[in-house]
């Protein structure tokens, strides 16, 4: 997958641009950086490595007792450079 075709599946991924909370079987919303800027994701990237550096980065943030949304606390950028990388794996 491109860099643009992921930055254009992000867009249509944000709930604030696409104005739905809809999130497809076999995905997850997750919510990303301190603007909360919505991605849903496949559920398959959470088993990746990037991603479980990542889990384990919010575990230290949030703890393991947090309900409610997913927030992820990275620089967006940097959230979508693994989303590239999660894509590239898995030859989306």
């Amino acid at each position: 997958m491109s860099k643009k075709s992921l930055l254009m599946a992000r867009k249509l991924s944000d709930g604030r641009t696409q104005g739905s909370g809809h999130v497809p079987k076999g995905s997850i919303a997750v919510y990303v950086g301190p603007e909360l800027r919505r991605f849903v994701i496949p559920t398959s990237y959470l088993t990746m490595p990037e991603f479980r550096d990542l889990m384990d980065m919010v575990a230290e943030e949030f703890g393991f007792q947090n309900t409610g949304e997913l927030q992820i606390p990275c620089d967006e950028q940097y959230f979508e450079n693994i989303l590239l990388r999660c894509a590239t794996q898995l030859n989306v």
